[in-house]
């Protein structure tokens, strides 16, 4: 039984560098697409903003608080508009990505004691952009209240140390966990690595269990002389034709190769693409081991529905972005709903975002993802038993095609 494993683990693997398009998904994707999803986020963070100003009020205050917004790190102030059609069409130019409206009489309402509001125009489609220059013009107005407030108190008599604990009685002291940079490239970036591994193995194994099954029912091909040939295999694989040893030996040469790539990922990526890592090993390489073995599982049970070759790639392009959100680091989990928190606990790339992400960016122990890791042993449980299902489908049509001739 063992050598029978070993040798069909072979022959994958020498099929995975001889076939062209499994050589382009299964290796030439791994790191094409890892440089790809890599650019967007090489910024680290979005920072000066373009934005233009409609000023109504043109008084000394108003020119201050347009220059204290444009000394922040979120935006940066291009254009100084008279109205908002003109504003709009800087806007629809794409030359600008937002512009705020300060209103008349603005510096006489402030002396007054009056409230006055700045209007900002933000397309909040861009959710980044929205961000960035939601979060400048709403800081500045608290810092520059604040200010205002105390100056009218230090006209009154009170001293400044006491106007501003009045004003502040304490200070906010904002200190991200995880991400203290705010970047997305170390927000996102890992995420889409260990995606990654998921979406090209079972893409790869998807094409070569469908083009196994393809043969099987046998194919016609054009030789280079234009003569039309038939051809037909007679077996899964000449060594063997239990289901296990089948199973296991792709599933071997698939996780195998692919445990070389996590190892590239998670510790020589770091150095180049600059993504936080705690380099907690030990758990890391554990919680692997699962993973990549039920993605080989996953990825051989899917053949069953992959009746021609084309079919694999539709894998990748349905599944690839609603992935993205399930784990609950873009998106809640608390806000996904409860049917969809329980589907995905099916798809290995679940549990294992939730734990990589926790020991890779987090710190975190073995203990405390080992609900993950023993979700993950029971997934390649489970689809161990459908990828040894998809390779009797595939034996009972090589039956079947034989009993029809």
């Amino acid at each position: 039984m063992v050598s029978n494993i070993i040798k069909i683990c072979k022959d994958e693997l020498k099929l995975i560098f001889t076939d062209a398009g499994c050589l382009l998904v299964m290796v030439g994707a791994i790191f094409m697409y890892s440089i790809f999803y890599m650019m967007p986020f090489s910024n680290q963070a979005t920072r000066d903003v373009p934005i233009g100003v409609i000023d109504n009020d043109r008084s000394a205050i108003s020119r201050e608080f347009i220059r204290d917004l444009d000394a922040t790190e979120y935006v940066k102030i291009k254009n100084d508009f008279t109205d908002i059609n003109e504003a709009k069409q800087e806007y629809y130019k794409n030359k600008i990505q937002a512009f705020i409206v300060i209103p008349k009489d603005f510096e006489r309402d402030i002396k007054r004691g009056k409230p006055s509001f700045v209007s900002t125009y933000s397309d909040s489609a861009f959710m980044i952009i929205y961000k960035q220059v939601a979060t400048a013009v709403a800081t500045l107005a608290t810092e520059f209240g604040a200010k205002i407030e105390v100056g009218t108190l230090m006209k009154k008599g009170v001293p400044k140390d006491k106007a501003i604990k009045l004003v502040m009685p304490f200070d906010f002291v904002q200190n991200p966990l995880y991400n203290p940079i705010g970047s997305y490239q170390n927000y996102i970036y890992p995420m889409v690595l260990i995606m990654l591994l998921q979406q090209t193995m079972i893409i790869g194994a998807c094409m070569i269990g469908s083009t196994i099954r393809e043969k099987l029912r046998g194919v016609r091909y054009r030789e280079k002389d234009g003569s039309v040939k038939f051809y037909k295999l007679n077996s899964v694989t000449p060594y063997s034709n239990n289901p296990v040893e089948i199973v296991l030996g792709k599933a071997f040469a698939y996780s195998g190769l692919y445990y070389i790539y996590a190892m590239i990922y998670f510790l020589i990526f770091p150095s180049f693409v600059v993504y936080d890592m705690t380099y907690n090993i030990f758990p890391m390489v554990l919680i692997l081991i699962p993973y990549l073995l039920s993605c080989a599982f996953f990825g051989q049970g899917l053949v069953y529905f992959c009746s021609k070759r084309e079919v694999s790639f539709f894998i990748l392009v349905s599944s690839s972005v609603p992935l993205i959100f399930l784990p609950g680091f873009v998106w809640p989990k608390e806000a996904i709903p409860a049917f969809l928190n329980f589907v995905s606990k099916f798809i290995p790339f679940e549990p294992a975002a939730d734990g990589l992400i926790k020991i890779n960016q987090m710190g975190a122990s073995f203990s405390q993802v080992q609900k993950d890791f023993w979700i993950l042993v029971g997934l390649c449980v489970i689809y161990f038993i459908c990828a040894c299902a998809a390779v009797k489908k595939m034996q009972s049509e090589t039956t079947q095609n034989i009993e029809d001739m």
